[in-house]
């Protein structure tokens, strides 16, 4: 997470529970000081209420996860009172500047970033996204929640270098993606191929028709006529509705048909 401190350097600023960091750094990436602002919480923070709110709304998830501030969230947070402790500077110099330079940008991270403030308050991202995962996974059958875990366990296996489970998931949530079907999905191949008509079995409805004579020639002389039928229905269908290609769709009607 980064601002703009002053014209030539940058402020990353990051947060855990009870503790601001902010670290300095130029144009070209060099770190030229850091902070730490150790913050004390007046009053309770309703971590079980926000984890409920989201759960029940996913759709507040994915704002969240965008750094969208919620109006409900807002009220809860400010229910809240921020005491900052002194800040130490690893420049080490006397009356150091850095922490009242950067004080103002850090406030306005706070406002700006609900997913900053609740880390500061002790609800970091990775523990509100487990704690909302996993009561969508208690609200499961016992058997689909089995299932679930199983999937889980097995993405954990396929290498330790790869994201684990509720990265994965957080990830897929921050980029709106979790309606969208995933791998094991996209392991299923299904091949279609057009079996002529000559090759396809001739159904034998004789015995549904015990009392029709040559039941089988009926039912072919039928097949066909609504072969037949349906063709000629198909050639009334404007061209836009049946694809056609636009040459097809501005050849003339034949004769008989603009005399009808």
């Amino acid at each position: 997470m980064k601002a703009q401190g002053n014209d030539r350097t940058e402020l990353i600023v990051e947060a855990e529970p009870g503790l601001i960091r902010a670290q300095g750094t130029t144009a070209e990436g060099r770190e030229e000081w850091t902070l730490g602002i150790p913050v004390t919480v007046d009053g309770a923070v309703p971590a079980g209420t926000i984890v409920e709110r989201l759960a029940d709304c996913p759709a507040d998830l994915y704002l969240l996860l965008q750094d969208s501030r919620l109006p409900w969230l807002d009220e809860l947070l400010g229910q809240t009172a921020l005491t900052w402790g002194e800040a130490v500077c690893s420049c080490g110099a006397d009356g150091c500047p850095h922490a009242s330079e950067s004080m103002p940008a850090i406030r306005q991270r706070l406002a700006n970033e609900p997913l900053l403030m609740l880390a500061l308050l002790g609800l970091p991202r990775e523990e509100l996204l487990g704690r909302v995962f996993g009561d969508w996974a208690g609200s499961l059958p016992a058997g689909d929640a089995k299932l679930a875990d199983g999937d889980l366990s097995s993405l954990e296996e396929k290498g330790k270098g790869g994201p684990s489970p509720g990265e994965w998931l957080a990830e897929a949530a921050q980029q709106g993606m979790l309606h969208e079907p995933g791998a094991p999905y996209r392991e299923v191949a299904v091949h279609l191929k057009a079996v002529p008509a000559k090759d396809m079995p001739e159904e034998d409805w004789s015995g549904l028709l015990p009392k029709v004579t040559a039941a089988r020639q009926v039912i072919r002389s039928i097949k066909s006529q609504t072969a037949a039928r349906a063709k000629e229905q198909l050639k009334r269908v404007p061209p836009a509705a049946a694809g056609l290609a636009p040459a097809q769709a501005s050849a003339p009607a034949p004769a008989s048909e603009k005399r009808t």
